[in-house]
């Protein structure tokens, strides 16, 4: 997995949204209708989402780097790279689209995919194992980039993702092999947190100041 490309290409992207502001203006656009769902502040309200989306965009190479080393070190990388290769392969596309790169809004919803991906990911573990795979909370900060990307959209990407995590888990072999088995029924899920915790501080700017409200 190469995640020095994803970042070298958020760096790339960085500099032109400096000169488009294509994200700034999709967030100004859509402010207010956001204001109904989420808790922003009185002042600086669209800043801090600006700040917010780009640390959500930020955090993709960090949390794929650090799913693939601690699953490493449990010794269950074989069963979590194939989601890492389609995360990393999604990501990577906008390069090749036909249209040029223009601003940070085309790598927003490259970056929903993959945070969706690992979240569903965790949800299926959680149905066979009774717990979570990744002790990291993603739900508040993925709902907050579906309300900026819009329902139509956002709801489109998590159909995507829900069908391909599906269709994985059912068809690839390794699923369904004995050592995966052997692994959900004799893993230490105390381990699992140690070792993840290295990376937990990931998260934390994720959880900004942006609360959903209880009316929402």
């Amino acid at each position: 997995m190469d995640v020095q490309a994803i970042r070298q290409l958020i760096l790339k992207v960085k500099e032109l949204e400096a000169q488009s502001r294509h994200l700034q203006t999709l967030i100004s656009d859509r402010i207010e209708q956001l204001h109904r769902t989420i808790e922003l502040p009185d002042d600086n309200a669209c800043e801090t989402l600006l700040i917010f989306t780009m640390d959500y965009i930020d955090h993709v190479p960090d949390f794929l780097e650090a799913l693939n080393e601690a699953s490493r070190q449990v010794g269950i990388h074989r069963f979590i790279s194939p989601f890492l290769d389609i995360a990393e392969e999604n990501f990577m596309a906008a390069i090749t689209r036909d249209q040029p790169v223009s601003g940070l809004d085309l790598l927003l919803d490259k970056a929903y995919f993959a945070h969706r991906l690992i979240e569903e990911v965790n949800d299926q573990y959680l149905v066979k194992t009774g717990s979570t795979l990744i002790p990291m909370n993603m739900t508040w900060a993925n709902l907050i980039v579906h309300s900026i990307l819009g329902e139509k959209f956002a709801n489109a990407l998590d159909v995507i993702v829900d069908k391909t995590v599906d269709q994985m888990m059912r068809t690839q072999a390794i699923y369904h092999e004995e050592k995966f088995r052997e692994f959900i029924h004799d893993r230490s899920a105390e381990e699992w947190i140690r070792i993840w915790s290295r990376w937990n501080c990931l998260s934390n700017n994720l959880g900004i100041e942006l609360k959903f409200t209880a009316s929402a």
